[in-house]
């Protein structure tokens, strides 16, 4: 790893406190370890209700490696580092119908879904931890790195950068809603993004954020006009490849 991250490296989102107050409450190494691959596997799975067993890092080289450990003693030591982060609301730890304790990220939109199924989070102990809401309730509704990789492809280092520097000249969801209109036209490229974000520079910010929509989960067929941002982006492509 002494040449750096190869080309097209990929990203695990981490919620904020845990890079900031929960950083500073955890004092163990071990157990930050065992935070940071669990959160990975959970983000693997690319699914709203994502969940690990404790068998799924008991098995899974990278946590035997870092932790030096086999069998019985690899079991107690995950579990005490799961549980540790459970107290502190890193993590909800449950029982599924068979028994088999699940653990899931305690972030509001998985709390919201346990809550939907009918399970009662007030029974657990500190399944919400202070911290963790203080965020999300602050925190934009959706990520714009999180949302083009469900949208668009994996993120890589020039992508992250290119949003980084989007965010500094355009509210989040304007550049949500660019990301939105490029995977509605199958333009799936952060070049066609920028235009369309160049356009709403010039012309003003689109009109269905400032009617108060977030532009994703509402949509006014009238006023979306991603085919002809589409047109345009092909005209210039066109264009540079007969130079």
């Amino acid at each position: 790893m002494n040449t750096g991250f190869p080309h097209g490296v990929q990203f695990t989102p981490v919620p904020n406190p845990l890079l900031a107050s929960l950083l500073e409450e955890i004092n163990s190494l071990e157990e930050l370890k065992v935070v940071l691959r669990a959160i990975h596997g959970l983000h693997k799975q690319r699914k709203p209700l994502a969940s690990l067993g404790f068998s799924d890092l008991c098995a899974d080289r990278t946590v035997a490696a870092m932790l030096n450990a086999s069998g019985s003693e690899l079991e107690r030591r995950v579990k005490d580092a799961i549980s540790s982060a459970s107290d502190r609301g890193i993590f909800i730890v449950l029982k599924d119908s068979l028994g088999i304790a699940k653990i899931f990220l305690n972030t509001d939109p998985v709390r919201r879904t346990l809550i939907r199924q009918g399970i009662d989070l007030s029974k657990i102990n500190n399944a919400v931890s202070e911290t963790w809401p203080d965020v999300t309730a602050s925190a934009p509704k959706q990520n714009a790195i999180t949302y083009y990789e469900q949208n668009i492809s994996p993120i890589t280092a020039l992508v992250a950068e290119n949003i980084h520097h989007a965010l500094q000249q355009h509210t989040e969801d304007e550049v949500i809603l660019a990301i939105r209109k490029a995977a509605e036209a199958n333009a799936r490229s952060w070049n066609y993004i920028a235009a369309i974000l160049r356009r709403w520079a010039n012309e003003g910010r689109p009109e269905e954020l400032e009617n108060g929509r977030n532009g994703i989960t509402e949509r006014n067929p009238q006023e979306d006009r991603s085919d002809q941002f589409y047109e345009e982006y092909l005209k210039r492509q066109r264009a540079r490849g007969a130079q």
